[in-house]
């Protein structure tokens, strides 16, 4: 019964030692639990009216970001072909970039991917469907 009575009193002191190291304490040194952590590479704040970095004044966005690429190569696909297998007549449900589908029936073929559909005069491009199959 001894026994026991120690190794109670000595686990409830061995959780009493963890809870209370466990605390948020503020240490001089960066690491674990002192609030402070060297950072190697880049940083992202979001959300924050104001930032301060090591004796700079208060920096805040105001207006919306403008973000600029430079040294592009300019680029203009020209004469994209419609694909080969479409045939006037026949149905195809195309799925655009966006996830969404229709079901068309090819009225008329033209160039750089333009096709009319459903003899409504409306005319659209193949060049932005992700994905074109044949309809059942």
């Amino acid at each position: 019964m001894q026994k026991l009575t120690i190794v109670a009193t000595l686990g409830a002191a061995a959780l009493l030692w963890v809870a209370v190291s466990a605390q948020q304490e503020m240490s001089a040194r960066p690491g674990p639990g002192s609030g402070i952590m060297n950072v190697t590479g880049s940083v992202s704040v979001t959300n924050t009216p104001s930032v301060t970095v090591a004796n700079t004044p208060a920096v805040q966005q105001q207006g919306d970001w403008r973000v600029a690429i430079n040294n592009t190569p300019s680029v203009r696909v020209t004469e994209v072909p419609s694909p080969g297998f479409l045939r006037a007549g026949s149905r195809y449900e195309i799925t655009w970039v966006d996830g969404t589908s229709e079901t068309v029936t090819v009225s008329s073929i033209a160039a750089s991917g333009w096709i009319e559909v459903e003899r409504s005069r409306r005319w659209i491009n193949l060049t932005s469907a992700r994905a074109i199959a044949e309809a059942r």
